[in-house]
């Protein structure tokens, strides 16, 4: 058993998917035996209560997502690292997410007993590269003996191009599914297509993310705008997750030019995301590669699996990795325009027995995504390397 200190900016209430790989790391951890001790922002309330019922320790400090933006922030959210450090002697310091990569860069100089790794999602890489202040802070942070786990393959041959990165510590540990994927009930799924004013003989094509271009709605929109109108008639699709409201607005006037029938429900709590897929036919998300961000591997492709629903997605980031392609899912090229995609779930809508076909296969290729297993396979290598194994 080792004491390991996991260090998140991310992390239960705030939501996102680096939150929930890190919470995934944790519970992980656990099971497998480490003595595991969270290091994470308070966001402004007393956390006691929900942090007492987990099967790790949890180290509130006053902060929030925003509060490490400033030189200030990121030098006290160091100097905390140190202290605690101290204090625990732990086995492994592991940051997972970006701006721990950046606070352990302060950090540098400091003889730690302890291991050290980091886990890279693929977006921060990019912005490594394309801006000057990230190249700095990441120097120290990719250039110092430790292990680095990343979420797919795609991530792992991105940060091989990095001349300062030993190829030997990369570790592809692919992130688990949270239990409640598999285990939460059925929804009552006439109820909850009724509510969004679909009927019983409608196809639902649902995605779940964040309200932001980068997620493709936009794309998906235009896509079922190219569909001959019969066609279009039979499918509403609905958009969960919160975002600016101007992109929204962008959205529903798309929808309306393009004749789509569209739901955009805003963000919802974690058993009604569930029920919401469950209601689905389909999942899409047609997350694009900018030159800051890409899809490091679509975690909500797996959890779509895992209720049964299929997905189709295009071929940017580890997508192609969460999603296989005429297995348990389609997946498009990165460029495919709207007629190619629209082509693609035109055949989906009329192959309802095919949708079957690829939702039964992914919910079995969802059951290898476990959080024990992402967390045997991002810490125990680094611990192997740090001599502590």
């Amino acid at each position: 058993m080792a004491r390991i200190l996991l260090l998140t900016y991310e992390f239960s209430p705030f939501r996102g998917g680096i939150a929930t790989v890190a919470a995934g790391l944790a519970e992980g951890a656990a099971a497998n035996g480490h003595d595991i001790h969270v290091l994470a922002p308070d966001y402004g309330a007393d956390r006691a209560g929900e942090d007492g019922v987990q099967p790790y320790a949890v180290h509130r400090f006053a902060g929030d997502f925003c509060s490490i933006l400033s030189i200030d922030g990121l030098t006290a959210f160091a100097r905390l690292i140190r202290r605690t450090v101290r204090l625990l002697a732990p086995d492994l310091v592991h940051g997972a997410d970006p701006q721990s990569h950046m606070a352990l860069t302060l950090l540098a100089r400091l003889r730690m007993a302890s291991g050290y790794g980091v886990t890279v999602h693929g977006t921060e890489l990019l912005r490594y590269r394309a801006e000057a202040m990230p190249r700095f802070w990441m120097r120290g942070a990719f250039g110092r003996p430790a292990g680095i786990a990343v979420v797919s393959l795609a991530v792992r041959d991105i940060l091989r191009q990095r001349r300062d990165v030993d190829p030997a510590r990369v570790t592809v540990a692919y992130p688990g599914i949270a239990s409640q994927w598999r285990e939460r009930a059925a929804a009552d799924t006439r109820a909850v297509r009724a509510a969004w004013m679909a009927g019983d003989d409608d196809v639902v094509l649902v995605t779940v993310a964040r309200r932001v271009p980068e997620k493709g709605q936009l794309r998906a929109i235009e896509a079922l705008a190219s569909l001959p109108e019969p066609m279009r008639r039979r499918i509403l699709y609905v958009v969960v997750g919160a975002g600016p409201a101007e992109y929204a607005g962008a959205l529903t006037t798309a929808a309306v030019a393009g004749g789509v029938r569209l739901h955009l429900t805003g963000p919802l709590d974690d058993g009604d995301v569930i029920d919401a897929v469950d209601a689905a036919d389909l999942f899409v998300m047609l997350s694009g590669r900018t030159p800051k961000r890409l899809e490091g591997l679509g975690l909500v492709f797996l959890e779509a699996g895992a209720r049964g629903v299929p997905s189709l997605a295009l071929d940017t980031g580890g997508t192609a990795e969460a999603v296989r392609d005429g297995e348990t899912g389609v997946v498009l090229p990165a460029g495919a325009g709207p007629g190619v995609v629209g082509r693609a779930i035109a055949d989906l809508v009329d192959d309802p027995a095919h949708r079957v076909v690829l939702g039964e296969a992914a919910r079995v290729h969802a059951r290898g995504f476990t959080f024990r297993r992402h967390a045997a396979d991002t810490f125990e290598p680094i611990l192997d390397l740090a001599g502590r194994g």
